[in-house]
């Protein structure tokens, strides 16, 4: 756990050293942390609240760090050596932007007064005593630090300035403290004399370093607990160096005591303690160990088996150790009582400081004591943890008092220090609406708070104030779509920051992937054949099938050009075949779908095949006269070749032998043309419609073979004749 000192600026006194999580600043304060840069993550300003993130993944949260919109009245130092600090640097977001050395960067004690490097020391006593009267060595160098410098000048109250010739300061000495902050050793000038001067501005050790520049100085009192001391050298000319300043990081505070509760069964002990440290559990000897320890987590909470259930009326004592081995009071606890305190009340006080109105524990006790813990008000809070004080005398900057809350098992929560205008209760989380383009948040929220609206990264995309109706309108620096997320918050007037609200951009910017062409289908007959990649078909209207986006838009391309479009389905699926047929070539298919915003995606990669042309059987018909007899007309049939191209009936006896192909037309009482008949994909219907004997053959247009002229009479029988030849050609495939 982060060990953390809280100095005043007006005095230098120590206001309060923890390592707890969370602390609260109630004066201007430089606040000095036990940690390096390099431990750091991240440093940021969240309202009033300046959030430290650890690299261990420990926060350290600082309320009311911020007391203005920039400019905290309030430092905040980090450690970069043993005797050496380095004071943080944020900008008016909080964001950190540089880390100065004490020993490296300077700024005026007041806008008045300017302080330089070559300040002498007695010069730096004058300026301390023009800024409060006081000759403290203390209230130079803490307050120069105060109002964010980083040299502080050291001097020699008791002894003038040297007449010698020799006016080149000696180096700045190092030191550190020993582990138990007695002893402080390190390097100087050889033969000067190295001082270390205490909060009140004496001297509380000297020595004089080694011809090798070491030196030892044992104290009287140790320096622990982060308390501080300032270092400097004096050579034999009298010239003093700049001084540093060296803190004692011996722990020797004790944690806070542990928040605990004893389960209903005797069995188990649960609650909060100081994050790291270890928690026991004690008999009521105080001596016992009944269970632990157990390590508290990062957020403070624990939870402890007891090796025996306590029974009705025992009690138990929990104690916090922390790193140090400092250990705090026992808490006691008791099965079946309530020995968890309650939390701080959220509050507000009016500005004049005569009411003060809250929420709490339900049912619990308010009490307001004044700077002498006298109680000077009280209050019930009611059942849904509203609560409501009238001042008198009212509360100023002055007359500040201190609220607790007391629960019906007497247990009390943390002291809580109020003034005019205290003000720790957070918002209500703003309403927040996004427009269709996500460039513009719109709400509503508390009169004259902030709102802030931040993306998942944590960048802050813009800002506004509400307005006197309670309204408030946001342009985001960068919109936000395809279902990114922001948080809205509103922060008050007194840096209360309200729960977030979320709000989705859905605006859809993102074009969809290309489709897919799931299979291709040579659907000619009623079994689907396949067409794989660079393959052939004789289908001349393949079907195309795949899948993309619900209620997509699909473009096919053939050959690099659109030529139509289909729709999927509401899950994504979609076909496509050719409303006209392709000619014999080959070809190159692809296909981009277009969502419902109307994105765009790729084309597929493309999909290639060959359509091959598709063999049709022509017939070379030959009629016969009605003296040929069954079998001999089966045996005609047969005289069709494997490769269905063409068939030959022979004709014989009285009827002349004649030929028809497509070429010729039969013009019978229904004008059939035979060149559409034979282009039928089933070639023998032909067949089906000119054996009809209600069809004749116009001799005047079709002349038989050798024949001038044959009268539909004479031809009749043997056209009926080939209703045999019909029926045994219905039997084949003809392609």
């Amino acid at each position: 756990m982060t060990k953390i000192v809280v100095i005043s600026k007006k005095d230098q006194t120590i206001l309060k050293e923890t390592q707890a999580n969370k602390i609260q600043i109630s004066q201007p304060s430089i606040i000095q942390l036990d940690l390096k840069p390099i431990d750091i993550q991240s440093i940021h300003r969240v309202g009033n609240q300046c959030v430290i993130t650890l690299k261990n993944g420990q926060k350290i949260v600082i309320d009311d760090f911020y007391t203005a919109d920039f400019g905290s009245e309030n430092t905040l130092l980090v450690h970069s050596g043993p005797e050496q600090f380095e004071l943080v640097e944020m900008d008016v977001d909080g964001k950190t932007i540089s880390y100065r050395s004490v020993n490296e960067f300077m700024q005026p004690l007041a806008a008045s007064t300017q302080l330089n490097q070559a300040t002498t020391p007695a010069q730096a006593t004058e300026v301390a005593s023009e800024d409060d009267g006081s000759p403290s060595l203390l209230k130079a160098g803490l307050a120069i630090l105060g109002a964010e410098a980083v040299y502080l000048l050291a001097f020699d109250k008791d002894d003038d300035q040297s007449s010698s010739n020799d006016k080149t300061a000696p180096s700045t000495p190092t030191g550190s403290f020993d582990s138990d902050g007695k002893v402080v050793s390190g390097k100087a000038e050889a033969g000067a004399t190295v001082y270390l001067v205490d909060a009140k501005g004496n001297t509380i050790g000297q020595s004089k370093a080694d011809a090798d520049g070491n030196y030892k100085i044992t104290l009287d009192v140790a320096i622990t607990d982060g308390n501080r001391v300032i270092l400097y050298a004096k050579d034999k000319a009298g010239n003093s160096s700049q001084s540093t300043i060296l803190m004692g990081s011996k722990d020797t505070i004790a944690p806070d005591a542990a928040n605990a509760q004893v389960d209903e069964s005797g069995k188990f002990i649960s609650g909060l303690a100081e994050a790291g440290s270890k928690v026991y559990v004690y008999a009521a000897d105080g001596k016992t160990l009944l269970g632990g320890p157990v390590t508290a987590a990062s957020d403070g909470n624990f939870s402890i088996s007891l090796s025996d259930s306590l029974q009705a009326g025992e009690t138990a004592k929990v104690v916090v150790e922390d790193k140090a081995g400092n250990k705090s009071e026992a808490q006691m606890v008791e099965i079946g009582k309530d020995t968890l305190r309650p939390d701080q009340p959220k509050i507000e006080v009016n500005k004049a400081g005569t009411e003060l109105v809250g929420t709490a524990e339900a049912n619990s006790t308010i009490k307001i004591l004044d700077a002498n813990s006298q109680v000077i008000a009280t209050a019930t809070v009611d059942a849904n943890g509203q609560f409501k004080i009238t001042l008198s005398p009212a509360l100023s900057d002055s007359n500040k008092a201190t609220i607790i809350v007391v629960d019906a098992a007497g247990n009390q929560s943390t002291p809580l220090n109020i003034s005019a205008g205290t003000d720790n209760t957070a918002p209500v989380a703003p309403t927040a609406t996004i427009n269709i383009d996500g460039t513009e948040v719109s709400g509503s929220a508390e009169i004259g708070a902030k709102i802030t609206i931040k993306n998942s990264a944590g960048n802050t995309l813009g800002t506004a104030t509400v307005g006197d109706d309670g309204r408030y309108t946001v342009k985001l620096s960068s919109a936000i779509t395809d279902n990114n997320i922001v948080q809205v918050t509103a922060t008050d007037t007194s840096g209360n920051i309200s729960k977030s609200t979320q709000v989705v951009g859905k605006k859809d910017t993102i074009a969809p992937s290309a489709p897919t062409l799931t299979t291709v289908y040579d659907d000619r007959e009623t079994t689907k054949l396949t067409i794989k990649q660079g393959e052939s078909t004789k289908d001349s209207t393949p079907s195309f099938e795949g899948k993309g986006e619900a209620n997509a838009t699909i473009t096919i391309y053939k050959n690099g050009v659109a030529v139509a479009t289909v729709k999927t389905d509401t899950s994504g699926k979609w076909l496509y075949t050719p409303e006209t047929e392709l000619v014999v070539g080959k070809y190159s298919y692809s296909f981009t779908q277009t969502d419902v915003a109307g994105n765009t995606s790729a084309k597929s990669s493309a999909f290639d095949f060959t359509v091959e042309a598709m063999t049709i059987a022509k017939a070379n018909l030959f009629f016969m006269s009605e003296e040929l007899d069954l079998d001999e007309l089966n045996d005609q049939t047969l005289l069709l070749i494997d490769d269905n191209n063409v068939f030959d009936v022979l004709a014989q006896h009285s009827v002349s032998s004649f030929s028809l192909d497509e070429t010729n037309a039969f013009i019978p009482n229904d004008q059939i043309d035979l060149n559409s008949l034979l282009s039928n994909q089933e070639p023998n219907i032909a067949l089906d419609e000119i054996s009809d004997e209600s069809s004749y053959l116009n001799p005047s247009i079709n002349p038989v073979s050798g024949v001038t002229a044959v009268s539909n009479t004479e031809l009749q029988t043997a056209w009926g004749a080939l209703d045999l030849l019909d029926q045994s050609l219905n039997t084949l495939a003809l392609y």
